[in-house]
């Protein structure tokens, strides 16, 4: 079979290609980040679709307790969970060849390819880039667009009043749910410090199993508990150390650095209680290169849609101001 010779041909060889390395893109994606291969490795990420996201949260308990002979029961209703609701949050990533590109690779089909492979690399990167920066942030940039990040999910109320559309500061039962432990005190980064407020964030047998904070902040963790430290193994070590991660083992939680934390802060997070719900229509879906009418080029874009949802922030904690 000959060689594509015009640009119609070169971009379905081109459109075809980005399809080929899409599970690699993917694949790529979900190793760029420790909380992105914690919840793959869970299996925390599932398909959705619908109008919104819904979430159940349990709020409280069943009428219960103890009796004797002929007391009464308390036989009332009692309301004990409600939903919580996301809207999808979409991004999306350009690839664009230009036809004098496409005119360099007339005759060869190994060049496009050469080519939509530079051109997937890069847009793994910008996508890794893109979700890894706003999974830190609360979901209001870019006119709330944003997927609603870490301190959107882990707030007690003072910066971000609702979540998944419950009010954090009415003053319910339900608003204690969705409360997350917000520690602002700050200082020199100690043991005992992330001791208590790990402790704040545990409801046995629930506690943090991923720790995420800067390479200071990691460093601080590794002068302090180096001399007792071995290579940790086990469920909360072995997907991470995979990939190439360093962790400290911190009270069974995996201590490990991400580039996109802000500075002075740590996270402790138990990725039993997070999942990312992505859009099956789409899932990284590239929708096809199209020539646009008043360019000579080719242009296409890769779709995402989705949203983190946190199950229960009061099992979560972040800190800010150490040093």
């Amino acid at each position: 079979m000959p060689n594509p010779t015009d640009s119609r041909s070169l971009g379905d060889v081109a459109a075809t290609a980005v399809d080929s390395y899409l599970p690699g893109l993917i694949d790529l994606f979900f190793n760029s980040n420790p909380l992105w291969i914690r919840l793959v490795s869970r299996e925390r990420v599932s398909l959705g679709g619908g109008d919104f996201i819904r979430q159940p949260i349990l709020y409280d308990r069943l009428n219960a307790g103890s009796y004797s002979g002929l007391d009464t029961f308390d036989t009332s209703r009692r309301a004990t969970k409600t939903v919580m609701q996301f809207d999808w949050s979409q991004y999306y990533c350009n690839l664009t060849i230009d036809g004098r590109t496409l005119l360099k690779s007339s005759g060869s089909g190994t060049k496009v390819l050469d080519l939509v492979e530079a051109e997937m690399e890069t847009a793994r990167l910008t996508l890794a880039e893109e979700l890894g920066v706003d999974l830190y942030l609360d979901g209001t940039g870019n006119s709330s667009k944003d997927i609603l990040g870490l301190i959107a999910a882990i707030d007690s109320g003072t910066n971000v009043a609702t979540y998944g559309g419950i009010n954090r500061n009415d003053g319910s039962v339900q608003a204690t749910a969705v409360q997350g432990n917000l520690n602002t005190t700050g200082g020199a980064l100690n043991l005992a410090l992330i001791n208590t407020a790990m402790g704040s964030a545990t409801i046995q047998p629930h506690r943090p199993d991923l720790i995420v904070t800067t390479q200071a902040m990691w460093n601080r963790f590794w002068e302090r508990v180096q001399p007792s430290q071995r290579e940790p193994s086990g469920p909360n070590f072995d997907d991470l150390a995979r990939i190439g991660f360093n962790a400290i083992n911190f009270n069974g939680a995996a201590v490990v650095v991400d580039s996109h934390v802000a500075s002075g802060n740590l996270w402790q997070l138990n990725t039993d209680m997070f999942k990312l719900v992505i859009h099956e229509d789409r899932d990284f879906y590239f929708r096809g290169f199209q020539t646009p009418p008043n360019q000579d080029a080719l242009t296409g874009q890769i779709l995402w849609a989705g949203q983190l949802v946190c199950t229960s922030p009061r099992l979560q904690t972040r800190m800010t101001g150490l040093t």
